[in-house]
C-alpha cells in the first residue's frame, strides 16, 4: 500500500515546472546519508523532500486562514 502511494505521488519541479510521478524521478536511494532527494527527469534539478514540521506549520496556517474567512 505504501509503495502504491509513492508511485502515485505527483511532483512539480521547482526549477523548470515539469510535473512527473515520483517513481519517474531518479532518487538517491544508495546515498549513505539517506537524504531522499529526487532528480527531475527533465532538467536534473534535485528536489528535497518537504519536512514534516514545515508541512505541519503550512497546514496549520491554511486551517487558520480558512476559519477567518
Amino acid at each position: 500500500m505504501y509503495e502504491n502511494k509513492m508511485k502515485d505521488q505527483i511532483i512539480k519541479c521547482e526549477f523548470c515546472g515539469f510535473t512527473f510521478q515520483k517513481c519517474d524521478g531518479i532518487s538517491c536511494d544508495s546515498c549513505p546519508i539517506n537524504c531522499k532527494t529526487v532528480k527531475c527527469p527533465n532538467c536534473g534539478y534535485e528536489i528535497l523532500p518537504e519536512s514534516k514540521s514545515y508541512k505541519f506549520i503550512e497546514d496549520s496556517f491554511k486551517k487558520i486562514k480558512s476559519m477567518i474567512k
